[in-house]
């Protein structure tokens, strides 16, 4: 069975497909990636075979600008955020539309899995030979943006035959348990962290006498603002604990000289740091929080705008992260916080409880079957 997989050109959408991608691959099927063309080099550096379908596009372009490339204001509070991204994955799917319909006519899949806001990808499979879609959550708190991104398709959607955008005939949600656990309707799947392939650094498994903390902004937020925020978190947290700052390589040179208690400064997949790692620093972005989880680690979030705030406080009701406003993010408090989760041995046991709750969920291998099943049922009912 041909299952086309497609994705916008940004890490936290790719990274929750790939292993779904891999148990349909190791199940036999023939697996295609779809995304813009600069994003090649993380597809293949997951092993896949990818076709693009627009030309080099960066996620700050559709995400920062509008449809003439004039600069958007920035959001100010989290109603603009979720409305600017609602525009901005509207704008994505209008440029990788035509490529996305053209692939799926040529190559004809017999089911379409897209990540969350893969709209194009839905408009395509709906206008092309009635292939069916799979909504793939690449995270807790996958926004609602249907609307705002309906809006913003609405001449392309119109050119296809389409007054809205269509339903996907199946789900696949990897929300855990305490946020709520799958969608009603949906199919839960296991929240499988993926990172980059490359080596492990030897301090990761050496030995530490201060306790190793993560610091992340993920990799969307520190492109498009300052880094005044996380030099005054690494530069506060060096002098009580070792410091990762995880952070794409041509940005590190922004932050200036750092403390000689940070131990590494770049890009690192946290799948490799996490073990090496007694707590994470971060932004609240699902796949940071929901890698950190996986390892049951106990975590200090400083929320950006447009990321999941209900789940962020529930997992702070819950006790497995402590949240910190960014209107009160100092030295001082990012330290106390910091202290607060590595003192008090409650939160690596509720983040536990998390890691536990996920490991019982059914994994991607174990789906396989229901997005073969969808497939063969449209093949037959035509």
């Amino acid at each position: 069975m041909r299952i086309l997989v497609t994705t916008g050109p940004a890490q936290p959408l790719w990274f929750p497909l790939v292993p779904t991608a891999w148990a349909l691959r190791a199940a036999g099927h023939d697996v295609l990636v779809a995304a813009p063309e600069s994003f090649a080099p993380v597809v293949h550096g997951a092993g896949l075979p990818m076709a693009p379908v627009c030309g080099p596009l960066q996620m700050v372009e559709v995400m920062g600008h509008d449809r003439t490339g004039t600069p958007i204001r920035m959001p100010r509070n989290h109603e603009e955020a979720h409305a600017a991204i609602a525009a901005g994955f509207g704008r994505l799917a209008a440029r990788t539309l035509d490529g996305t319909r053209e692939l799926v006519g040529r190559w004809g899949p017999d089911v379409v899995l897209a990540e969350s806001y893969g709209f194009a990808a839905a408009a395509a499979a709906a206008a092309v030979h009635d292939v069916a879609w799979v909504r793939h959550a690449v995270g807790p708190g996958d926004l609602d943006i249907g609307e705002g991104v309906q809006a913003e398709l609405a001449g392309e959607l119109a050119a296809l035959g389409l007054d809205r955008l269509p339903e996907p005939e199946l789900v696949l949600d990897n929300r855990p348990p305490v946020l709520g656990g799958a969608a009603p309707g949906a199919r839960p799947i296991r929240y499988v962290p993926y990172g980059e392939p490359g080596q492990v650094p030897a301090w990761v498994l050496a030995d530490r006498h201060r306790p190793r903390v993560l610091v992340t902004l993920g990799t969307v937020q520190p492109q498009t603002g300052d880094l005044d925020s996380l030099r005054e978190m690494v530069t506060a947290l060096a002098e009580d604990v070792e410091v990762v700052v995880a952070l794409a390589d041509p940005l590190v040179e922004r932050l200036g000289p750092l403390p000689s208690a940070v131990v590494a400064a770049g890009w690192l997949p946290l799948t490799t740091v996490l073990v090496g790692c007694d707590a994470a620093v971060h932004h609240g972005g699902p796949g940071t929080m929901m890698a950190c989880l996986d390892r049951g680690l106990p975590q200090v979030v400083v929320p950006g705008k447009g990321k999941p705030l209900a789940e962020i406080a529930r997992l702070a009701r819950f006790g497995a992260v402590r949240v910190l406003p960014p209107t009160e993010l100092d030295g001082p408090a990012i330290r106390a916080a910091v202290r607060t989760v590595l003192d008090d041995p409650s939160y690596r046991v509720q983040a536990g409880r998390v890691r536990d709750e996920l490991a019982a969920i059914p994994s991607p291998a174990d789906v396989v079957a229901d997005v073969v099943a969808l497939g063969r049922a449209r093949a037959t009912a035509a």
